[in-house]
């Protein structure tokens, strides 16, 4: 069965917060959480849904140029193409839009990525878990992100945090460096039982890295979040020889191939796994299997991620079986979302929809509201 439309649908979600990284806050209030949806109809007239979330200062994408990529290379390239071959949607995708060490306008191509595997279970009746082959859970634990200016605030985001049901905190440092060890104990310390981690977001050299892992050993913590430059392979190799804490990589972790190069260096021991950022489902899965056939550590995240990127992430990560609590902060941030019901999240655990595809409904009436 062919595709025979794609339609992108850029829209604003109003925000309840604003996430800060090292490189300064992530997105203004008035600016929202920007999305484009992806809508593939196949000749059948069966329907299924994407969308494109970039973060323009953590990503080298943009709301603009994930539109543009979708509408004028990537759309008319699969017009008629078969929607059970994926791979084949990918190697002409990725024919229109060059592909490197990261498989090359990754957001925008997972956005159809998402889009068609929800087509397709949705023709065979299954929910995404059940074509990813595996149901080692049938949940994912969600983490609190915490983003402080002080221990304080960071206390009490925590505290906060716990009495919503949250059991995970990840913690954002390298903005305020000279405060980072005290932020991360505020949290530990106001979460004793809990599991808590760092992320630097390449915030750090090598030399306050280093300082950071001794410093985070002393605090009990076992996980830390792409300390240095994704570029910085000899640092991260430095980094795995120096400390005991585990070092998960996020945006160093891009592609199969730039993953590949970082075991061939050992220079990795954990990766971070976003469904976006490596071009959608077809690849997050590989990255997954490599991940655990190397015999490492996986984590789960995402890019503030609106309802069907969440939902993408949570029958992913399950299927995969990742135990931690994830960084999926959609909820956590976004206000109001397009959603014709809400997604199932019981005292901070996404439950894997059960209904075919996706398993979530798209209000439409909600979506020309939020147009752009």
């Amino acid at each position: 069965m062919n595709i025979t439309r794609i339609e992108v649908i850029p829209v604003r979600l109003p925000l309840k917060a604003v996430l800060t990284l090292p490189r300064g806050a992530s997105r203004t209030l008035d600016e929202g959480k920007r999305v484009a949806l992806v809508k593939v109809t196949d000749a059948d007239g069966h329907v299924g849904w994407g969308e494109a979330g970039p973060s323009r200062r953590w990503s080298a994408e943009t709301l603009e140029s994930c539109v543009t990529s979708i509408r004028e290379y990537l759309a008319p390239a699969l017009i008629g193409h078969d929607v059970f071959d994926i791979a084949g949607a990918h190697a002409k995708m990725n024919t229109e839009l060059a592909s490197g060490l990261d498989p090359g306008q990754p957001i925008a191509k997972g956005a159809i990525d998402v889009a068609l595997h929800d087509l397709v279970c949705k023709r065979l009746g299954i929910p995404l878990q059940a074509w990813l082959g595996a149901k080692r859970l049938d949940g994912v634990r969600l983490a609190r992100l915490v983003s402080a200016s002080s221990p304080e605030e960071a206390a009490r985001i925590t505290r906060e945090g716990l009495a919503e049901g949250f059991q995970g905190f990840k913690v954002k440092v390298g903005h305020h460096k000279a405060i980072d060890v005290e932020l991360v104990r505020a949290v530990r310390e106001a979460a004793p039982q809990a599991t808590v981690w760092p992320d630097a977001n390449q915030g750090y050299t090598l030399e306050e890295a280093l300082r950071m892992a001794r410093a985070l050993e002393a605090l009990g913590i076992t996980l830390f979040e792409q300390p240095v430059p994704m570029s910085d392979f000899y640092g991260m190799r430095k980094l795995l020889s120096a400390t005991t804490v585990t070092i998960a990589l996020d945006e160093a972790a891009m592609g199969i191939p730039l993953a590949i190069e970082l075991l061939r260096r050992d220079a990795v021991e954990s990766l971070a796994i976003k469904v976006s950022k490596v071009g959608g489902i077809y690849y997050a899965r590989q990255m997954c299997d490599l991940a655990l056939n190397a015999g490492l550590k996986l984590i789960g995240s995402g890019l503030m991620d609106a309802p069907i990127g969440f939902a993408a992430s949570v029958h992913l990560f399950a299927a995969y079986g990742i135990a931690d609590p994830v960084d999926l902060n959609g909820p956590q941030f976004i206000a109001e979302d397009y959603l014709a019901k809400p997604f199932p999240i019981e005292r901070q655990v996404a439950r894997v929809p059960a209904a075919p595809g996706l398993g979530i409904d798209i209000d439409e009436a909600k979506l020309r509201r939020y147009a752009l």
